[in-house]
């Protein structure tokens, strides 16, 4: 049975990984969409941070003042 050539085999998938990680030689156009990607995923987890404690903050039992009674005290 024939294999086919893959990059696993060969350790191609290996280098274009390290490509990507050194950041010495990004161009303008990757270091601002990279910018751009993490200003998305921050603003997303800030966001979705906000909800879950407005949400808890709704969820949470208070107790209401009786306001009745500081009328009658009043009069």
């Amino acid at each position: 049975m024939r294999r086919t050539h893959n990059a696993k085999d060969s350790g191609e998938g290996h280098n274009m990984l390290e490509q990507w990680l050194a950041t010495g030689n990004w161009t303008k156009e990757q270091w601002l969409i990279a910018s751009i990607l993490a200003f998305v995923v921050v603003a997303t987890l800030v966001m979705i941070w906000r909800l879950y404690t407005i949400y808890k903050m709704a969820s949470t039992k208070r107790e209401r003042p009786n306001l009745r009674v500081a009328r009658r005290l009043r009069r």
